[in-house]
């Protein structure tokens, strides 16, 4: 159970998917302009990663390693996250109807994201168990999640700054983000 917190608060702090591995930077930075809208983003990440990692790796284990085709690893999980998105969008209401219509806008964003694909394949890099798998899903999507909203509150408190005008927009944004990842880089001790 505590290898299981470790990933977890590993994937979330130490080692988070946007300020180390620059993967969810892209989403991170085209979804901070009102705070709904990331909320919805980060409960869709929250949803959707912890079951695409289940589920890739599952088919990782059955289906890539025996019959030796790791070289359209690419090729078999990027039909499988659509495929889960797709079940999520269209099955969704019948376990919670109030997150699946807060989720259910951002659900075809999600499963086009490279965050959502990046997570995959670290997750295969790393090797981990099924449980271990959910674990990192579910830490990955809760890191995307506090970069984003961190940077959400960012870009709100500074839209009503006066901030010089070269530095307005994205250069400001980009700093922001430089230092969030120098404030993840004290949690580099714990993992």
């Amino acid at each position: 159970m505590s290898d299981l917190l470790l990933i977890i608060f590993s994937a979330a702090f130490v080692n988070n998917i946007v300020v180390l591995e620059i993967i969810g930077a892209d989403p991170a930075l085209s979804f901070l302009r009102k705070m709904d809208v990331a909320i919805g983003l980060c409960l869709t990440m929250l949803v959707l990663l912890p079951l695409v990692t289940v589920f890739t790796y599952l088919i990782n284990i059955w289906f890539i390693i025996p019959f030796h085709l790791e070289f359209l690893q690419l090729l078999i999980f990027i039909p499988t996250v659509l495929l889960i998105t797709g079940c999520i969008k269209q099955w969704g209401h019948l376990v919670n109807k109030t997150l699946h219509a807060r989720i259910n806008i951002f659900l075809p964003f999600a499963g086009i994201n490279t965050t959502v694909l990046g997570v995959i394949l670290l997750n295969q890099q790393l090797v981990y168990g099924l449980l271990k798998s959910l674990a990192f899903g579910l830490g990955s999507a809760a890191g995307f999640s506090i970069v984003l909203l961190i940077l959400t509150a960012s870009s709100e408190r500074i839209e009503v700054s006066d901030v010089p005008v070269p530095f307005r927009g994205i250069p400001v944004l980009l700093l922001t983000l430089a230092l969030i990842s120098m404030a993840f880089m004290g949690f580099s001790g714990m993992g």
